[in-house]
């Protein structure tokens, strides 16, 4: 074990903001939902602070689509503008082809960030055995970072971030 240690004297004013990183690496997967919404709203009031990077990640099965293209660049605009009023945070958009649970890993794996924070599509267990989770995808597969799954609104908490 190995443990840093400095001596200052009672003049010496220690700034413990010098060894801290300035800001981190968070990863949110967002979609077009509530869901996914309500967890992107969960980040800002409950992990993210000053400084961080947030990057946005939202997978599409073709980027040869202009409309969806079109449509979530638009979220993904008014997502970040959010962002940055809300949690004074910095944010990267994303919109990547393929299937979302392994984009999203892939994503992390490139980025190394703290977390991964997402949704719940709301599926009941026999939907998700039939068609797949996204989020239980990634908690098994993204292995670059944990993988924080916000429960949806029904669990009890509602969002608080007002959308103007």
């Amino acid at each position: 074990m190995s443990m840093r240690m400095q001596t200052l004297s009672e003049e010496v004013e220690y700034n413990w903001t010098a060894d801290r990183r300035p800001g981190r690496d968070i990863v949110i997967a967002v979609d077009h939902g509530p869901k996914s919404k309500h967890a992107f709203d969960w980040a800002l009031l409950h992990f993210c602070r000053p400084g961080d990077t947030l990057h946005l990640v939202h997978a599409v099965s073709s980027l040869k689509n202009n409309i969806v293209y079109d449509v979530t660049q638009t979220l993904m605009e008014k997502l970040s503008l959010e962002a940055v009023k809300v949690a004074m945070v910095k944010t990267v958009t994303r919109i990547v082809e393929g299937d979302a649970g392994k984009a999203i890993c892939k994503e992390a794996e490139k980025v190394k960030p703290i977390a991964v924070v997402m949704g719940t599509r709301g599926r009941s267990l026999m939907q998700s055995v039939l068609q797949g989770s996204v989020s239980e995808y990634c908690f098994h597969n993204c292995k670059s970072a944990p993988v924080i799954i916000v429960p949806g609104i029904e669990a009890g908490e509602e969002s608080v971030v007002p959308m103007d």
